[in-house]
């Protein structure tokens, strides 16, 4: 990587070195002997300290010159790194009741619902090799419900991070207080952290353009993506209020409803032996009411394949040009310039105080 001085201008006191060891030079008085003759001296063989009488003032002028090149802020380049300014802001609402652990295929494998959405989920956020491209530069967090509803990951760009955590949530018991289906509340918590990510966003642009710093990143719209396979049967406020809050702060929602074959499941983690009884009903027409409401859209996904396959044509539909800005990317090396000009200051101080320590 090339190595350039952020402060090149301050190079020009290096000049002035050369014009301080004159005038030190010149300010010394020369030695006089009263002797009539210095014939005698000739024989005498100068010592150590005569030969080195150089030297201090030569770790002075060297730890100087380090000094100054460390003013300088010597750094290395590491290239320009573009990032996107502006996105989309999209929630996802996942749903981890007890019934999600009702089976399904993947990959020609045998799991469940909820493994499915979570491995889907994570290409739909980083992209995949069938045509899903990924969430790139867009925010993207992660909110799981049951009973009720909590945060899994929050508004990110971090992307990694946000399907990490995703791939840590599990599926509620079916017991109270845990269990349930609280869709309403969990959409209204999405709302209200959407609406918070914007206004804190909003207010460090205002911040950075006080200072005159342009915005770090602006949200074009913000999109709310529920998955579940049940209806409501918890919770405070209901589906469609949730539906109309979202709306009104203009923030469109999809839905899709998963599954849709019912059975005995038994529960993991659960006392040996509990299972409980799955329903096949998905309130379709609600769902299909609530994302129609804001101008979005429901699917209902049977299987794995159709559930990708849903991710990827709201992949197509929710995407926005990626507006970006180039920032150079520098480590900083003036820290071995001050370090050696420490170490020339300490020998200095070394022989000041042993080899040329003058007796009183």
């Amino acid at each position: 990587m090339i190595e350039h001085m952020a402060e090149p201008g301050v190079l020009w006191l290096l000049a002035l070195l050369p014009v301080a060891v004159l005038w030190s030079l010149a300010r010394r008085r020369r030695a006089a002997v009263v002797f009539s003759s210095l014939d005698l001296l000739g024989t005498v063989r100068p010592g150590l300290r005569t030969r080195l009488r150089w030297l201090p003032m030569a770790l002075r002028l060297g730890a100087a010159a380090c000094l100054i090149v460390a003013l300088a802020r010597p750094r290395e380049d590491l290239g320009v790194t573009r990032l996107s300014t502006e996105g989309i802001a999209v929630m996802l609402v996942i749903d981890r009741s007890a019934s999600m652990t009702a089976p399904m295929h993947f990959g020609g494998r045998r799991t469940t619902r909820f493994d499915v959405v979570k491995d889907v989920l994570g290409d739909f956020v980083l992209g995949d090799d069938t045509g899903i491209v990924g969430r790139r530069g867009d925010m993207v967090g992660v909110l799981s419900f049951a009973g009720f509803a909590e945060m899994t990951a929050p508004l990110s760009r971090s992307h990694e991070a946000v399907v990490e955590a995703a791939q840590r949530v599990e599926p509620a018991p079916p017991r109270e207080p845990l269990g349930g289906t609280a869709i309403g509340d969990a959409l209204g918590l999405a709302v209200a952290k959407l609406e918070r990510a914007e206004q804190d966003i909003d207010r460090i642009n205002r911040l950075r353009g006080e200072v005159g710093l342009p915005p770090e990143f602006t949200i074009r719209s913000k999109v709310i993506v529920l998955l579940t396979d049940g209806e409501q049967n918890r919770g405070r406020l209901l589906p469609m209020e949730a539906a109309q809050m979202s709306a009104d702060r203009g923030i469109k929602l999809y839905t899709i409803g998963v599954g849709g074959s019912g059975g005995w499941v038994t529960i993991p983690g659960d006392r040996p032996g509990v299972r409980i009884r799955i329903s096949d009903y998905i309130d379709e027409p609600q769902l299909r009411a609530m994302a129609e409401l804001s101008g979005g859209r429901y699917w209902n996904a049977q299987d794995a394949q159709t559930l990708r396959q849903i991710y990827r044509e709201l992949d197509t539909l929710e995407r926005t040009d990626i507006d970006t800005g180039e920032i150079g990317a520098y480590e900083e090396r003036f820290q071995r310039w001050a370090y050696l000009a420490l170490m020339l200051l300490s020998a200095e101080l070394a022989i000041g105080w042993t080899l040329f320590r003058r007796l009183p």
